[in-house]
């Protein structure tokens, strides 16, 4: 009887096609939020993301079953490149203030891009017939972020580097100072890109404000 051969798997081959299921999810991703800011959460389909991402709607059904899925999914990209910046072992090498300086730039480099406001828009004008769609992004976007830095924030109580006896509380104020009123005059268009100066002012303000009420 002849032997029946086997499909060898390398390493290589695992790489390969690791690669081209990122490259299709980043093709996919980028395709909704385009679509997603210029027509809207319930007047996009996923017809007609496939169409934009050039992918069938197989593969596209294969990354992600039900456009809220897809949707979650590209709120969990923005979030995730944000919590980068709170790298437990990075900033524990830095002083807080550094950290939340760092952070604050970053955190106002994602919240104000074009893209970043284009799906605030679009969610904004989504919540009133859709309010579980405004549930959705609060839970995979900002909750997450507050989450994330009130842990940090406890860890520097704990080690007495901070006080803080309320990190969640602590970690919504951090954010909150930094926003100021810089997001509502971006969203209004009326000062869409903020000159590097003025988010300079406003990180430093916000972190010597921060300092200021948890330094020992």
């Amino acid at each position: 009887m002849a032997a029946i051969g086997r499909v060898r798997v390398t390493t290589v081959d695992t790489q390969q096609c690791s690669t081209r299921w990122e490259a299709k999810e980043t093709q996919i991703l980028a395709a909704a939020e385009r679509l997603f800011m210029t027509r809207g959460y319930s007047r996009t389909s996923m017809d007609a993301i496939a169409r934009e991402a050039g992918v069938s709607k197989q593969t596209l059904y294969h990354h992600h079953g039900s456009k809220e899925a897809l949707f979650a999914a590209i709120v969990d990209a923005r979030t995730d490149c944000l919590l980068l910046s709170l790298n437990a072992e990075e900033l524990s090498a830095q002083s807080p203030r550094t950290a939340l300086t760092e952070l604050g730039r970053h955190f106002l480099d994602i919240v104000l891009s074009p893209s970043s406001l284009g799906l605030h828009r679009a969610v904004v004008t989504e919540v009133p017939r859709q309010p579980e769609l405004g549930r959705l992004t609060y839970e995979r976007g900002p909750r997450r972020a507050i989450e994330t830095l009130a842990c940090y924030l406890s860890k520097l109580d704990g080690q007495g580097r901070l006080r803080v006896p309320d990190s969640r509380l602590a970690a919504e104020q951090f954010y909150g100072m930094l926003l100021g009123f810089m997001q509502i005059r971006a969203l209004f268009a009326v000062d869409p890109t903020p000159a590097p100066e003025r988010i300079e002012r406003a990180v430093g303000a916000a972190v010597d404000s921060f300092m200021a009420a948890h330094t020992p």
